[in-house]
């Protein structure tokens, strides 16, 4: 399969715990965390992120502080 940049590390992909149920179309702000407990991408660049079978884009869609995912625009309720 081919990548750009470093090879990819087998078993290192997380998937973090869906927060879908909490999207009110005015919420921007989200926390991601894996099995409950907060987890820390380190980058915007480090997540691939679906809204509604819709990849976003890092840095223009979304950002990544800490373990806080923050949306341009508010998720819609039930997406």
């Amino acid at each position: 399969m081919a990548y750009v940049g470093s090879a990819p590390n087998p078993g290192q992909n997380r998937e973090v715990d869906d927060i879908s149920s909490s999207f009110d179309g005015s919420t921007t702000a989200f926390t991601l965390q894996v099995g409950g407990s907060n987890a820390s991408p380190g980058s915007s660049n480090n997540i691939i992120v679906s809204l509604g079978g819709v990849v976003q884009n890092p840095g223009t869609d979304y950002t990544v502080a800490a373990s806080t995912i923050t949306f341009t625009t508010a998720p819609a309720a039930g997406l």
